[in-house]
């Protein structure tokens, strides 16, 4: 296969606004903006008209009626397309974009409970083969529109695919102004799952679990459900202009929607690197500088979330591990403050080369879920999870990105965002449980973390009204 791609720039090109426009006609689109280090200004990728949908749950693909392993349909699919790597080129020209949900690691690892309750009929993975993508730089403000075309029809279809992305660089140069339709409403209040009361009892078995020396630490995580009419989207500008962090993402695909701004990489692949990036520790911001100083010491100094961070940090290390050259893995930033909208983190850098063995999907499938959302050792403290929750956490603690056809890959986290199927609306956070662990804190955090996805559903609302 080979790319066939137009650039023009467009220092008035708005991500969102193009995406409203767009999508009014899909059942299933992406948009995805990342930027996995710090220092770049990184792109925005949409995703249309996909070739194809790739719903995979409870191990049945599209509603098929036999189950059957996703793994090697995926690395058909990206073996079938595969294109050269073209540095000039965006990171993302066509490929597999959307999420594995943190249950898709049971198929990985057949240890895991296998039945797990799905009262809001969550997938496990959901994918759209893209094969035409608008990617934003925001750095040098560049349009780049692309397509994939098989290499043998290459001479004979050039002319009417470049036609194709000129009429889609005419419509998108046009004025795509549209009345905001803001038809988003909370109809019945967000709640958390567990009580106080419940959530101090679930701590307690977690820390027996830890005393026991079935785990080091253990993300427990307290959703929050309500009802809501109207599309996310409407509340996704809100979100990314309030939570400038390095991910933020919309996806849809029938009933199903997300929005999230999301801190944390869980892996990116850039030729032969990976990175993968912990954060672990939190604090909320401070209203005052001398506050935010403050708790930055608090953060910093503590010895629970030290020995926090550096549990993650090995496990990092040993995610990848498993799919890199040997002697390769290194740590090359640690316990860095990271200040965002409404908390901070403390964040470390791992990288390594990735082994000539392991394919994109032996990549994420290592990675799933990260360590920050499991605890460790991984897998007893996903054993434990699934006790004291007792039901699918979706796309919350999964990973959304892209997977390019030439191999290089990206995606965060599945965390500080809101999704809904059909009008269950859930907003989803958790908090990393240690021998020390206070409760009512730990409680507390949940709040903490889903604050900036909360605030912009009510303003929203407010906006509405």
């Amino acid at each position: 296969m080979s790319p066939v791609t137009i650039s023009y720039q467009d220092v008035n090109f708005e991500p969102l606004e193009v995406m409203q426009y767009l999508k009014k006609n899909q059942t299933a689109c992406f948009l995805f903006t990342g930027r996995p280090k710090s220092e770049e200004d990184g792109y925005t990728f949409i995703g249309i008209d996909p070739e194809k949908t790739l719903v995979y749950k409870d191990g049945f693909l599209n509603n098929s009626h036999t189950k059957q392993d996703l793994k090697p349909v995926l690395e058909k699919i990206l073996s079938e397309n595969k294109i050269p790597k073209i540095s000039e080129l965006p990171p993302f020209v066509g490929g597999l974009s959307g999420y594995f949900g943190y249950d898709f690691a049971r198929f990985a690892n057949p240890t895991l409970p296998q039945e797990i309750s799905d009262p809001y009929n969550l997938n496990d993975v959901d994918l759209l083969l893209v094969k035409r993508v608008i990617a934003f730089n925001h750095q040098t403000k560049t349009v780049t529109l692309s397509s994939i075309v098989p290499t043998s029809k290459l001479d004979s279809t050039y002319e009417q695919t470049i036609n194709k992305l000129q009429e889609l660089k005419h419509l998108l140069l046009s004025d795509l102004t549209m009345p905001t339709a803001n038809d988003f409403e909370i109809t019945s209040p967000l709640r958390l799952q567990f009580s106080l009361a419940e959530f101090e009892d679930k701590v307690a078995k977690t820390k027996q679990h830890i005393v026991d020396g079935d785990i080091f630490q253990l993300i427990l995580s307290n959703p929050q459900h309500g009802k809501m009419r109207g599309s996310l989207y409407t509340a996704a500008k809100e979100l990314f202009s309030s939570s400038p962090t390095p991910y933020q993402f919309y996806f849809k695909h029938d009933n199903f929607e997300s929005i999230g701004a999301s801190p944390e990489t869980l892996i990116t692949k850039q030729g032969r690197s990976l990175y993968t990036y912990p954060l672990a520790g939190t604090r909320r911001r401070g209203k005052t500088v001398v506050e935010d100083n403050k708790f930055a010491h608090e953060l910093t100094t503590s010895s629970k979330e030290l020995a926090e961070h550096n549990m993650l940090i090995d496990l990092g290390r040993n995610d990848l591990g498993k799919i890199s050259q040997f002697g390769s893995v290194k740590v090359t930033r640690v316990r860095e403050l990271l200040k965002f909208s409404n908390v901070m983190h403390m964040g470390s850098t791992v990288e390594s080369l990735v082994d000539d063995k392991s394919s994109a999907i032996d990549i994420v499938e290592s990675l799933m879920p990260a360590g920050t959302l499991s605890g460790a050792p991984k897998i007893s403290a996903m054993k434990i999870i699934s006790q004291l929750e007792q039901r699918k956490r979706g796309i919350y603690g999964g990973c959304i990105g892209y997977i390019d056809f030439s191999g290089d890959l990206d995606f965060c986290i599945g965390i500080r965002l809101a999704y809904r199927q059909n009008d269950d609306l859930v907003v989803h956070s958790g908090a990393g449980i240690v021998a020390d662990s206070v409760a009512k804190n730990e409680f507390q955090e949940f709040n903490n973390k889903a604050s900036s996805v909360i605030d912009a559903l009510k303003k929203t609302v407010e906006v509405r009204a």
